[in-house]
């Protein structure tokens, strides 16, 4: 599996986004571009979402073992890891299985925790056949009974593109309706315990990170520091962006040279 990414550039130990389901590298740019300040910055398409391919399973596993060859395939050092929900989990149990790999985490809004939830309008919307629509206007409207928050379908809509008729969906959301990943994210593979530079970073407003899941964190990652933005939802970076910078920035900015 060989991922898409975008390169922000930047000089320095290198530094790997991962973004969250139904999300892109395209929904980081913004952050990318900012840590290139601190090191070389990337971003990946996970499997199944954005510019990478397309695979009929998409577990907890795949996603581990494609970044442990993307990170074998194109980088010299260990990187920071920075996941965001489901690019959470893969860094955390990333970082649980290749310590050696992994130089520092950051790990947005989740905890190494299985998690429930029903999914069914968005994959409802992964269901439509956009090839029918002229135009992003369009495709909004018929979006909308399915995804009412407008910030959330034009969050759905950076998932979309061009085609010879109309537009196409560039998620695969045959894969991730029959993944295990989205009823329960495969806790077996989170075991032992990593011992560096960990900050995790939770919204205040979200429910994906609880009083609870503070010790479990810390059972597992020694050296872990959790920061809460009190006004930040699940999508801590966009919620509250310059609280979210700033907490990563010292974080960066505070780890060992070597």
């Amino acid at each position: 599996m060989r991922l898409a990414h975008t390169d922000f550039g930047g000089e320095g130990p290198p530094i790997v986004i991962l973004h969250a389901l139904f999300a892109s590298a395209k929904n980081w740019a913004s952050v990318g571009r900012a840590l290139a300040a601190r090191g070389h910055a990337y971003a990946l398409d996970l499997r199944n979402h954005g510019h990478s391919p397309r695979a009929a399973s998409h577990s907890l596993r795949d996603l581990v073992a494609d970044l442990e060859e993307w990170v074998a395939d194109n980088l010299g050092n260990p990187p920071v890891l920075l996941g965001h929900s489901m690019g959470g989990l893969t860094v955390m149990a990333f970082a649980l299985q290749r310590p050696e790999r992994t130089r520092a985490l950051v790990v947005v809004d989740i905890a190494p925790r299985a998690y429930g939830g029903s999914f069914e309008r968005e994959l409802q919307a992964l269901r439509l056949d956009l090839s029918h629509y002229r135009t992003r206007a369009e495709v909004d409207r018929v979006l909308a009974p399915l995804l009412p928050d407008p910030r959330v379908r034009q969050f759905f809509q950076t998932g979309i593109e061009a085609a010879p008729l109309g537009f196409r969906w560039m998620t695969n959301g045959e894969a991730l309706e029959a993944s295990r990943l989205l009823h329960g994210s495969e806790p077996e593979l989170f075991a032992g315990s990593y011992a560096g530079p960990v900050l995790v970073v939770a919204g205040g407003a979200s429910p994906y990170v609880r009083p609870e899941d503070h010790r479990l964190l810390a059972d597992f990652f020694p050296n872990v520091r959790i920061e809460v933005i009190p006004e930040a939802d699940h999508w801590v970076q966009a919620s509250s962006p310059a609280a979210f910078r700033a907490a990563v920035e010292r974080f960066l900015d505070g780890l060992p040279l070597s």
